[in-house]
């Protein structure tokens, strides 16, 4: 199903160079299948906000995504935020270099994943460089 849309006429809806907030989905939310993908840890821009729907911006494109399934923020977050994969989970990347383990972290600026080994209090991504916290107590 293509998810992706134009703003609706009575949406609250704002240009790229100052979004409405950031999104992730909620840890809980049933898996989303949006192309691009909705990944969990990972925050977007929000283009608008309705009744039912939200719109984000995922890879460069607008992509509507059921309001209940996001949590959404005022400002972009500052700390890693931990994704814990259901031991019974799917892993499409289980057996190759990709493979993050059932826990890893999701950075904030670059939205890469983070391999983590026991808990440490702070990462840096290898992507984009970001140093930070991790967000322990809160899940992606």
């Amino acid at each position: 199903m293509d998810h992706r849309v134009a703003a609706h006429p009575d949406a609250n809806v704002v240009g790229m160079d100052q979004p409405l907030g950031w999104a992730r989905a909620w840890f809980a939310a049933p898996p989303f299948v949006s192309d691009p993908m909705l990944r969990q840890g990972a925050w977007y821009p929000v283009i608008s906000t309705g009744a039912t729907r939200t719109v984000l911006e995922i890879q460069g494109q607008r992509v509507a995504v059921p309001s209940e399934q996001v949590e959404i923020r005022p400002k972009r977050p500052e700390r890693f935020t931990v994704v814990y994969r259901p031991r019974d989970g799917v892993n499409p990347a289980r057996g190759t270099r990709a493979d993050m383990g059932r826990v890893y972290a999701v950075c904030p600026m670059s939205g890469s994943r983070v391999r983590l080994v026991g808990q440490p209090r702070e990462t840096k991504c290898p992507a984009c460089g970001f140093r930070g916290e991790i967000a322990w107590w809160e899940t992606g």
